[in-house]
């Protein structure tokens, strides 16, 4: 796999999630208020592996380079930012939006931001530098890592997070 995905989001955060993680979420639904917002809430789904969100410290411009696999150790080393999560597949398929799209929510998710990619468990591994202009979500450039694995990985979060660290 190797596909490109371009997200402008108003907010500090992007998820991704599979279709069955959502399914329950009401149109129009303020989800984020309601159970998206407080650190512990982000936390269970992140251990869940439902809504996986994480802050990118900035709005504005991102550049998603879906990849299979891990990175390369030399990759992984040398980027200043660097992120493992896990997500359940159920749906074949993974959409990945602007956090704020939990404020007002719509089922339909943008053909070009969805991954079709096999059911089960991920690890999901984020590594990037800050973007040419040295402003973050500046055409930021974020290498997102799928790697299958056997079971919902164990995750050291307490609360959201955090990709720009």
């Amino acid at each position: 796999m190797d596909e490109v995905i371009q997200l402008n989001i108003i907010g500090l955060g992007i998820i991704m999630y599979s279709d069955f993680a959502v399914s329950e979420i009401a149109e129009g639904e303020d989800y984020f208020s309601n159970s998206y917002q407080l650190p512990e809430q982000v936390a269970e789904h992140i251990h869940q592996g439902t809504i996986v969100g994480f802050c990118t410290c900035s709005p504005g411009s991102y550049i998603l380079r879906i990849l299979d696999g891990y990175p390369s150790e030399a990759e992984f080393n040398s980027c200043e930012f660097k992120l493992r999560l896990g997500i359940e597949v159920k749906d074949n398929r993974v959409s990945v939006r602007d956090l704020y799209d939990l404020m007002d929510w719509k089922s339909i998710c943008q053909p070009n931001q969805v991954i079709k990619i096999e059911n089960g468990f991920y690890h999901v591994t984020l590594c990037g530098n800050i973007s040419a202009s040295g402003i973050l979500g500046d055409d930021q450039k974020i290498n997102v890592y799928l790697q299958p694995i056997d079971k919902m990985p164990e995750l050291k979060y307490a609360g959201v997070p955090i990709y720009c660290e």
